[in-house]
Formats: C-alpha cells, sequence, structure tokens
C-alpha cells in the first residue's frame, strides 16, 4: 500500500487536503470519489521532495494534440477536469505523463486550466491560451479542446508532407555525395599512380579531379572540423531570431521553394485566424496572438494596427501583399457577410490541397533531378579517367 497526498473540493466545494493509502494512483483517486470528493490532485507521499531534481522528459506537439483530443472526449462525456487528466494519465507516453503531472499540480493548485498550460513550455502557445480562456468563460471547454485538436491535426499532416517531400531528396542528395567523396579519396588516387608511372599530362578535367583528390585526402581534418563549425553556426543562426530571419528570407526566395511557403503560411494564417474567432477570440487579439507566435510577425503587427485603427482586413492584407489574390477577396467577402471565421476555414482547406498538390509536384521533379545530376558527374568523372588510362594502354602497345 501506497501513502497518498491529495487536494480535493467536498461536496459543499470547499478545499480539502489530507492522506490516504491505496494501490495505485487511480485506486486513491476512487476512493476520494467514493467519499464524495472531486479529486484536484493524487500524489504519492514524498514525491516532492525529489522531484526538483527528476529529469522530466518532454512532451512533443504530436503529444499536445493527442492530449487535447482525448481530453475534449472525456469533457464532452460527463467527466470533470481533473479526473479526465487522471484517466489519460495512466496510458500516456513519458513525455505526455510528464505534462499531465504538470497540469494536474498547477490545477491542484488553484490554476484555471489556460493558467495550467501556460505553466507548461509544451503548451504556453499564445493562440492556445487565449482560446481556452475563452472557452473556460463561456462554459464550452470541450468544444474548443476538440476544434483545437482537429486544428493541430491539420497542420501536422501538412508539416509532416514537406518534411516527407524535402526527406527523400536530401536522402538522395546525402548518398549521393557520400558515394562522390568514395570515389574522390579511395578511387581516384589509384587512378593517379597508375597516370603519374607513365608520366603523362591528363586533360583538364581528370588534372582538376586528382587535384582536388589530393586536397581533400591532405586537408581532411581541416576540412572536417569546417564542416562542422558551419553546421554549429547554422544552428545556432537559426535559434537567433535575426539572423534566422535573413535565413528565411533568402530561402524563400529560392525558385520552387517561393510557391511552397506562400501557400503553406497562407493556409496557416486562415487556420488560426478561422479557429480563434470560431473560439470567439477578438479579430484584433487573434493578430496579436498569431504575431507572437511568428507567422509573418512584422505583416501581421502591421494588420492588426490597420484593423485596430478601423481600417477594414481585406484592405490591409493587399496593402502589403500578405496573401495570395484569391485568398484576400475570400477573406472579404467573409468579413462583408459577417462570417469570416467559416470563410477564413474554407480559405484554409482549399489552399491546403493546393499545397499538397504542389508538394507532390516537387517531390516527383527533385527526386529524379538529383539522381541525374550526381550520376552525370560521378559518370563524366568515370568516363574522363578512363579514356585517358585507355590513351596509356594504346601508347604501351
Amino acid at each position: 500500500m501506497t501513502e497518498f497526498v491529495y487536494k480535493a473540493l467536498d461536496s459543499s466545494g470547499a478545499f480539502v487536503t489530507g492522506r490516504l493509502q491505496a494501490q495505485s494512483l487511480s485506486a486513491a483517486s476512487r476512493q476520494l470519489i467514493e467519499l464524495g470528493y472531486t479529486p484536484l490532485s493524487t500524489e504519492p507521499e514524498g514525491t516532492k521532495s525529489y522531484s526538483f531534481w527528476r529529469l522530466r522528459p518532454a512532451a512533443s506537439k504530436r503529444d499536445v494534440t493527442v492530449l487535447l483530443q482525448d481530453l475534449a472526449l472525456l469533457l464532452r462525456s460527463g467527466l470533470p477536469l481533473d479526473e479526465g487528466l487522471n484517466l489519460l494519465m495512466e496510458d500516456a507516453s513519458p513525455g505526455a505523463a510528464s505534462l499531465i503531472a504538470q497540469l494536474r499540480h498547477a490545477i491542484g493548485g488553484g490554476a484555471s486550466f489556460a493558467e495550467a498550460l501556460q505553466s507548461c513550455s509544451a503548451t504556453s502557445i499564445p493562440e492556445l491560451l487565449a482560446v481556452v480562456r475563452s472557452a473556460e468563460a463561456t462554459g464550452n471547454l470541450e468544444n474548443a479542446l476538440e476544434i483545437i485538436a482537429q486544428e493541430r491535426l491539420k497542420l501536422e499532416k501538412i508539416t509532416a508532407q514537406i518534411y516527407a517531400a524535402l526527406r527523400y531528396p536530401l536522402f538522395l542528395m546525402s548518398v549521393s555525395v557520400a558515394v562522390l567523396l568514395f570515389f574522390l579519396l579511395f578511387v581516384v588516387p589509384q587512378f593517379a599512380d597508375v597516370i603519374r608511372d607513365f608520366h603523362t599530362s591528363p586533360d583538364v578535367l581528370v588534372a582538376s579531379v586528382i587535384a582536388l583528390s589530393q586536397g581533400l585526402r591532405q586537408n581532411g581534418d581541416l576540412l572536417l572540423c569546417l564542416a562542422l563549425g558551419l553546421a554549429a553556426a547554422a544552428i545556432l543562426a537559426m535559434r537567433l531570431k535575426a539572423p534566422r530571419k535573413v535565413i528565411v528570407t533568402a530561402v524563400q526566395q529560392m525558385p520552387g521553394l517561393r510557391g511552397i511557403i506562400v501557400l503553406r503560411r497562407t493556409a496557416v494564417f486562415c487556420r488560426g485566424l478561422g479557429t480563434m474567432l470560431s473560439c470567439g477570440v477578438m479579430l484584433t487579439d487573434a493578430m496579436r496572438l498569431m504575431s507572437e507566435s511568428g507567422t509573418g510577425s512584422d505583416k501581421i503587427d502591421h494588420i492588426r494596427n490597420r484593423v485596430r485603427q478601423g481600417g477594414r482586413l481585406f484592405d490591409a492584407i493587399t496593402e502589403i501583399n500578405f496573401l495570395p489574390p484569391l485568398a484576400a477577396r475570400m477573406l472579404r467577402i467573409g468579413e462583408e457577410s459577417g462570417a469570416l471565421e467559416s470563410v477564413a476555414m474554407r480559405c484554409a482547406n482549399y489552399y491546403e490541397a493546393k499545397l499538397a498538390e504542389r508538394i507532390d509536384k516537387l517531390t516527383s521533379i527533385v527526386g529524379p533531378a538529383a539522381i541525374v545530376f550526381i550520376a552525370a558527374i560521378v559518370g563524366t568523372l568515370i568516363v574522363s579517367i578512363m579514356t585517358t588510362l585507355l590513351s596509356i594502354n594504346q601508347m604501351v602497345s
């Protein structure tokens, strides 16, 4: 038997604390319910003495989405919030279980669900917090959580498609570069020795390949350190706001990627706008929250300021060319008809479909192009070296 420390509400709504013995955490919660209490927090005795030093596994974005989805279902079934979180902990992954424990601890201390979410780094998302606060004020938390979970699932699906489209060409390029390095480091030196033994002068291409091979073999350690340093600098730059903005801006101008980035930005903007408006968040607040999340923050700040000054959303968007013309016109129709949230959702669905189509086209082009490009390089090198060796053989014979 394990002794548990609990915090609960009695039948009159008074806050009570105490200890009880039970076989497990779920058994302790059931005992409290049988006693007429509403459990707020139930922890094994002595947990707090070492919980500060314990490393907690981080909850992933997928863990947060599944938690919101499952919690919405339990709340819709009539379970209290803390009891629903307690049930979800039993089958949760380590990251999700750690997140649920933090949420229950915050709620047990008297915090609202929005405040509990804000206290956890994995769920301290401006859009999520705004929607939950609005839903708690209106008593419609289960519907809001379900909407958020569904929209997060759609966004995660789009992100997974983009990563899958990039993963295949990057894998091909990595394998191709590895083959090319193997060819330069181990194959070319063998041919170079034969060419030098016959004291012949190879053509410019073969001489360049041999020089490149020698340079790689002689300065391999230095080049490896340089590559690692560049990789570390790139990672650091992506973590800093100003360098990341410069890199993202440069990537957005690359042919083939610009269209994908614009489509994704449009889909994310319309999806976030529609979700927050449908959950009762004001338009200016929705703009502020999307700006804080980093979705084109500078331009969204401009749009928000124009709307706060009494301007129309359509005029502010078209003034800075933030969205494609079709998306802007769709939002104008929604704004004029008073159905901006539903039109924004339909616009997001349309551009998500366009994005998926564009990603499929890019994947079908980049993969074969990478194979042909690397094959052409390696093939040209092999043919050049073999031609040189054949000419040497003809001179000998």
